[in-house]
């Protein structure tokens, strides 16, 4: 009996830390998974390569899947209850069934890496990114006012297209050894892979284009091109909604969204 009452009680308090956890992320869920984004492509340039650098990458990224996930269960939208209901259920299924794998994968891979697992975890991961950045694109083009978390939301779709463009690469470099070419450095060690083609597609997607990678193949010199005119259709649309939106807000609407940030903040 004291067994069922120790996990009777240990349950409640967990309930009630869920709980807790909820009420204080879901109204700045977009900004937390915005900075778990940037956190992600920061780990690897500031840790290195060596010693806890790939455990942090991992754990980065496994912060940022979990976040994604949230944002994918507790997304709001608007119109027939039981039909929205019932495509969340479908979003959270298909989320999970690709999440639950993706971060064995990671675990995996740690403590034994192979090229199979390695090329099996990259599939998985761009599946399951492909599937949180269209689900975030719709998100950011279903909103009606502009708010922080609606910027917030805006930035994290457009920085997880230049991630999933970049697992795409991760993925078609695998099976195209010879897709890109990385300047006079030679062939990439496989650890150093998911960091640099990232870098090549953030560079890409912005239209920066450094030049120090270049696509060789056919598929990979598309797929850059396919990437640079998205990111620029994606910002042109983005700037034209937004604009639309600021100019469809009353004043009342302004001080009203106002003043539910400010009370937000001071809570």
């Amino acid at each position: 009996m004291v067994d069922r009452e120790h996990l009777s009680i240990e349950a409640t308090l967990l309930g009630q830390l869920r709980e807790e956890i909820h009420l204080r992320l879901a109204p700045h869920r977009h900004t937390a998974l915005l900075v778990a984004i940037i956190a992600a492509f920061l780990v690897r340039p500031l840790i290195g390569d060596s010693g806890a650098g790939p455990i942090m990458f991992s754990s980065a990224m496994l912060v940022l899947l979990l976040l994604s996930l949230y944002n994918i269960d507790v997304d709001h939208l608007a119109g027939d209850r039981e039909t929205l209901l019932a495509q969340k259920k479908r979003r959270s299924i298909i989320a999970w069934t690709l999440g639950i794998p993706a971060i064995a994968e990671r675990f995996i891979a740690i403590f034994t890496p192979s090229h199979s697992i390695y090329l099996a975890g990259s599939v998985l991961w761009l599946l399951l990114f492909a599937f949180i950045t269209w689900n975030e694109l719709r998100a950011v083009l279903r909103q009606k006012e502009i708010t922080r978390e609606v910027i917030s939301m805006s930035i994290s779709t457009y920085l997880l297209l230049g991630l999933t463009c970049g697992l795409f690469y991760i993925v078609l470099h695998d099976i195209q050894p010879n897709a890109f070419n990385f300047g006079s450095g030679g062939p990439l060690p496989e650890q150093q892979t998911i960091p640099v083609l990232i870098y090549f597609s953030l560079t890409t997607l912005s239209t920066i284009g450094f030049g120090d990678i270049t696509p060789v193949t056919l598929q990979a010199r598309y797929a850059a091109v396919a990437e640079g005119i998205t990111g620029q259709f994606y910002l042109a649309i983005l700037v034209a909604r937004l604009v639309g939106m600021q100019m469809t807000q009353s004043p009342s609407q302004h001080a009203e969204q106002e003043a539910i940030e400010s009370g937000t903040e001071k809570k």
